[in-house]
């Protein structure tokens, strides 16, 4: 696994690169604290790795929130879906 760091001014941010890390409970509990989690993911990428994060992330409090795919879908519309989610 390779580590990079991710720094945006104000915070900084790991990001992980390797194999098989979905399935890493260990890594995921370090770099996801939380027991409530929303999961935003795209109808093309959620059926291809939705089911190994969730079983990664254990048994926490899982919200998913599947967009539609492309940049045409990147709106208000969706953005108003992602808040209904957290709500």
């Amino acid at each position: 696994m390779q580590t990079l760091i991710l720094d945006v001014g104000h915070a900084r941010y790991p990001i992980s690169i390797g194999s098989g890390l979905l399935s890493d409970r260990e890594l995921l509990r370090r770099d996801i604290p939380g027991e409530a989690l929303l999961v935003v993911s795209s109808s093309t990428i959620a059926p291809l790795y939705m089911d190994r994060l969730r079983a990664g992330l254990g048994e926490r409090r899982i919200v998913q929130c599947i967009l539609p795919d492309g940049e045409q879908h990147k709106t208000l519309q969706t953005v108003g879906w992602v808040i209904d989610a957290l709500v």
